[in-house]
């Protein structure tokens, strides 16, 4: 473990690992809504309009025709003080999210990764943030 003889050192350092612990979370999420794996999938736009966004959440919609992953989180300059949002703007997302309005996925299939997954995806962010800052 490092040591620091300097209040302000240590200071840094945990500050340092508490952006990674974020922007791992924010990184890992927004792969998972962008995987088939859990985010419906018909034409691909849906999974494709996660964007990740610092202060406000994004307006941004893939476009037609979009299929590929949306990966725009990996390149945040994430703060640890700043409040960051995984949004999807496309005008059908809150009846696919909130109302379970889908036939590929369960309908609470949202709920259940944000009650479940996304706990568990913070405490991997964790695990390697902790090995990582030898905390």
């Amino acid at each position: 473990m490092p040591r620091f003889t300097r209040a302000a050192d240590l200071q840094r350092h945990l500050e340092k690992a508490l952006d990674r612990l974020q922007q791992e979370t924010i990184v890992t999420t927004q792969a998972e809504l962008s995987s088939t794996a859990i985010s419906p999938v018909d034409t691909g736009r849906f999974r494709s309009s996660w964007f990740a966004a610092e202060g406000n959440p994004s307006r941004d919609v893939a476009p037609e025709g979009t299929n590929s992953p949306n990966t725009d989180a990996n390149g945040l300059r994430v703060r640890g003080t700043q409040t960051y949002y995984l949004s999807n703007s496309l005008p059908y997302a809150e009846a696919i999210t909130v109302e379970g309005r889908v036939v590929s996925k369960p309908p609470s299939w949202f709920a259940s990764f944000r009650n479940s997954r996304i706990p568990k995806i913070q405490a991997a962010a964790a695990r390697v943030v902790k090995q990582q800052f030898e905390l």
